[in-house]
C-alpha cells in the first residue's frame, strides 16, 4: 500500500496535475499513518522480545534448580560419609584405650590407622565445604534469576493488561457504534475490526450525490450518531479517508476523495469531536475494496472510511522502561 501511494504521488508530481500544497498535505497523512502502523511493529516485536527474555529466564532457573538439587545430595551424601568416619573413629578411640597396653607394633598400627582416619575425614570437611560454597553461590544466582524472572513476569503481565485494555475500548466502541448505526443497511455501512482498530465504510450513497462533496441529510444523520460514540470514548483516534472509483481523471478523483473526507470531518468537530484527535485524508483510486471492472465493484470503491485506533502511549512507556 505504501509503495502503490508514493508511486502515485509521483505520477501527480510528473503530471502536474495536484497543487504543491495538497500533495505536501497529503505525503503528511501518509507519514502519520506509517509512524501508527510502525509504532504498533515496534509494541509487537518489544512484547515478542520480553516473552522470549522470559522463556530463557524461565529455562535458565529450572537449569539453576537442578543443579542446586545435585550438590544438595552430593552434600548429604558427604555428612552421611562423615558421620560414618566419625563413627569408625569413636570406636578406634574406644579400641585404641583398650589396647593401650598392648604390643608395640599393634598399638602402632592402630595409631597409624586412627591417623589415616582423620586425614580423610578433614579432607571430607574440605570437600564438604567447597560444596557448601558452591551451593550458596548457586542459591544467591538463583534468587538474582528469580527476582530478574519475576520482574519480566511483571512488565508481560502489565503489557497484557494494557493491550486487554484497549482491545476491550475498542470492543466498546465497536458496540456503540453498531448500536447507533443499527437504523442503516449494511449496504450504506459497515462496521468491522481488523489489526486493532475499527474500521467505519459509509458508501457514497449513503453521503453524497455523484460527483458531490455536499453530504446529504442521511449521511449527516449518520455522521452525528457516530460523533455521540466518539465523544465519549476521547482516547480513540481518528482517521478520515475518502475513496474513489477509477472513473474520472486521476486529478478530479484526488480532489474529490480529499474534500468528501474533509467535508465528513467538519460535520464531526461540528458535533463536539476534538479535532486534535482527527486526520483526513483522500486515498483517490488507489486502494479499492474490489477490481474497478463493473459497476457493482465500483459502488463499492466509492466510499468514506472512519479509522478509528486506541492510545499506544502506555504501552510504548512500557516498552522504553529500563
Amino acid at each position: 500500500m505504501r509503495n502503490l501511494f508514493i508511486l502515485s504521488m509521483i505520477a501527480l508530481m510528473l503530471g502536474s496535475c495536484v497543487s504543491q500544497r495538497k500533495y505536501d498535505e497529503l505525503l503528511a497523512t501518509n507519514k502519520s499513518l506509517e509512524s501508527r502502523v510502525d509504532r504498533l511493529e515496534q509494541v509487537k516485536q518489544a512484547y515478542d522480545k520480553l516473552v522470549v527474555d522470559h522463556e530463557a529466564l524461565q529455562s535458565e532457573r529450572d537449569r539453576l534448580v537442578r543443579e542446586k538439587s545435585e550438590l544438595e545430595r552430593r552434600a548429604n551424601n558427604l555428612r552421611e560419609n562423615l558421620d560414618k568416619l566419625n563413627v569408625e573413629y569413636e570406636s578406634l578411640l574406644s579400641q585404641n584405650e583398650v589396647l593401650l597396653a598392648s604390643a608395640t607394633e599393634e598399638r602402632q598400627a592402630l595409631v597409624e590407622e586412627l591417623g589415616r582416619k582423620e586425614n580423610e575425614i578433614a579432607q571430607k570437611e574440605r570437600s564438604l565445604e567447597r560444596l557448601q560454597r558452591d551451593l550458596d553461590e548457586k542459591e544467591k544466582d538463583l534468587n538474582k534469576l528469580q527476582a530478574s524472572l519475576e520482574e519480566r513476569e511483571a512488565r508481560i503481565n502489565e503489557l497484557n493488561d494494557q493491550i486487554n485494555a484497549q482491545r476491550d475500548i475498542l470492543d466498546n466502541v465497536m458496540a456503540g457504534i453498531e448500536q447507533a448505526l443499527m437504523g442503516f443497511s449494511d449496504a450504506d455501512l459497515t462496521v468491522t475490526q481488523k489489526d486493532g482498530r475499527v474500521y467505519i465504510s459509509l458508501s457514497q450513497q449513503l453521503l453524497f450525490e455523484v460527483g458531490s462533496d455536499r453530504i446529504d441529510a442521511k449521511g449527516r444523520d449518520a455522521i452525528n450518531k457516530l460523533a455521540e460514540v466518539l465523544n465519549v470514548n476521547p482516547d480513540i483516534a481518528i482517521t478520515v479517508e475518502g475513496h474513489t472509483d477509477s472513473d474520472g481523471s486521476a486529478e478530479r478523483n484526488w480532489d474529490l476523495s480529499v474534500s468528501r473526507a474533509t467535508s465528513v470531518v467538519k460535520i464531526l468537530t461540528r458535533a463536539g469531536v476534538d479535532p486534535i484527535r482527527i486526520t483526513a485524508s483522500g486515498r483517490a483510486l488507489y486502494d479499492p475494496v474490489a477490481p474497478n471492472d463493473s459497476p457493482e465493484n465500483k459502488a463499492l470503491n466509492r466510499r468514506t472510511e472512519i479509522i478509528l485506533s486506541p492510545d499506544l502511549s502506555k504501552l510504548f512507556e512500557l516498552v522504553q522502561r529500563d
